[in-house]
């Protein structure tokens, strides 16, 4: 706003001047083209009384040819603003989402048409009215490269198909959706909700042509054809209770694939063109489509990695997920700096691509987060799929042991069951370390463990050791 009041001031009192500006950082230069015939000098005192947040930093006259000369001014930085563009700050870590709650509603069947040929020298031809589209159908399809649940929105719906038309068109089907989710998601439905269509009751769900309602409804033909209507929509509601069947347990969605069908579209109704027999030369009415289906399931992300870290607040987890990978997780001198778990891909060799393993960071885990205490158990169903456990503990706590039990007891036996452990002993280049690793070490060999002391700041040499008895844990090599 600033520059944009300064310019309109010049260009104002000055009719000759042309004025151009360019922005650098917190700067901005308007450099000032005054005819040199005009002799009207752009003084100082004038551009001060223009704005208090300008100064002069260099004013100089340059002569080509007694043609022009040149201003060269500097826009003091305005206290408070952020210099950043917002198209250029990063987005915050919040984007991570590893539940989410979605409606999902599957697209209506389009209704059956009521309609005759028209043609030349026939006063009424045929039925030929088409059928209605089916509706869209809800997909879901696990992909590569998605870690996080955000861009799901919270309510999804299918388009419903269209109505069928004159000429025997049939209408047009409702586009399917397909969600995309990263792999690993576990889809379950809500307890508090049923999957049901809200059709009309069997034998009901009719089209009339205008005026022709009560005409229809007392002939027998159309009675008859009631009860015939009766017995095919309790086989279509057969088929959609099959069609419609959720696994109690969800769908776990483990691997790559396909898209998985969630809700299937409502089937078409059918044009009188159908009704057409030697009994009912002119039939007047039509069926509607069927309902689509709603439901509100539960998306839940667990991570897959081949190894999962684990250990207390600041006891070094992503400064070593750092040090081991290409992965970038937020490090910092106080708790609680991990807020989101991330996922490292360690090769072992650059020119062999297929050695590789993946380890995923969680939250820091505190005494009682079995309890829900501090970032409670959430994160732990991150590294249920892990076919190995890292216990991240730091020689400059006062009892590193005392650290692991209490990594032990949150996990529980359960999550640790038949799951290859490390136990990682970071911040080994401090000083009087020793007399806490060698306790640590007994007490890891009695439970058959393997212990490693390492510094991850310092990327030496132990940091290609631990990368090699990581890939033996998670069974690369």
């Amino acid at each position: 706003m600033v520059r944009l009041q300064i310019c309109r001031f010049l260009y104002l009192r000055q009719p000759s001047t042309s004025i151009s500006a360019s922005r650098h950082l917190s700067t901005t230069s308007l450099n000032t083209t005054l005819a040199r015939s005009k002799r009207i000098p752009l003084s100082s005192a004038l551009i001060r009384r223009s704005s208090p947040q300008l100064t002069i930093y260099q004013q100089e006259r340059l002569f080509q040819d007694e043609s022009f000369y040149t201003h060269n001014i500097t826009l003091e930085k305005v206290p408070g603003r952020n210099p950043t563009p917002y198209k250029r700050r990063k987005k915050a870590d919040s984007n991570f989402t590893d539940i989410m709650v979605v409606k999902l509603s599957s697209g209506a069947g389009g209704d059956g048409n009521v309609s005759f040929l028209r043609e030349s020298g026939r006063a009424k031809g045929p039925p030929d009215g088409g059928d209605g589209g089916e509706g869209g159908s809800v997909y879901v399809q696990p992909v590569e490269g998605e870690t996080s649940l955000h861009k799901i929105r919270k309510r999804v719906v299918a388009e419903s198909g269209r109505g069928g038309s004159s000429s025997q068109m049939n209408g047009r089907n409702g586009s399917d959706v397909i969600i995309k989710v990263p792999v690993g998601t576990h889809i379950t439905l809500s307890p508090d909700y049923i999957l049901e269509r809200e059709n009309p009751p069997p034998g009901e769900g009719w089209i009339h042509l205008n005026g022709f309602k009560e005409y229809n409804l007392e002939r027998q033909f159309f009675k008859d054809l009631k009860k015939r209507k009766v017995l095919d929509d309790r086989a279509q509601e057969r088929i959609e209770r099959i069609q419609d069947s959720f696994p109690p347990d969800g769908i776990d969605l483990a691997r790559p694939g396909p898209p998985v069908l969630l809700l299937k579209g409502g089937r078409g109704g059918l044009g009188n063109q159908h009704f057409h027999t030697s009994d009912i030369r002119n039939p007047r009415f039509a069926t509607k489509g069927r309902a689509g289906l709603s439901g509100v399931f539960r998306f839940e992300l667990k991570l897959l990695a081949d190894l999962g870290l684990v250990g207390l607040p600041n006891a070094g987890k992503s400064t070593l997920l750092r040090a081991i990978s290409n992965a970038r997780p937020r490090i910092g001198h106080w708790q609680f700096t991990t807020l989101t778990p991330s996922v490292g891909t360690i090769s072992l060799d650059v020119a062999t691509t297929d050695k590789t393993f993946t380890v995923a960071d969680i939250p820091g885990i505190i005494a009682g987060a079995s309890l829900d205490r501090g970032m409670g158990t959430d994160f732990l169903r991150h590294i249920e799929r892990a076919g190995g456990l890292i216990f991240v503990v730091g020689l400059d706590s006062e009892d590193p042991i005392a650290d692991l039990r209490v990594l032990i007891t949150e996990l529980g036996p359960e999550r640790m069951d038949g799951k290859r452990i490390l136990v990682v002993a970071t911040k080994a280049d401090l000083p009087r370390t020793k007399v806490k690793y060698d306790p640590l070490v007994e007490f890891t060999k009695q439970r058959g463990w393997k212990t490693i002391p390492v510094c991850a700041i310092r990327k030496s040499k132990d940091i290609e050791i631990l990368i090699r008895v990581m890939a033996e844990t998670a069974g690369v090599v």
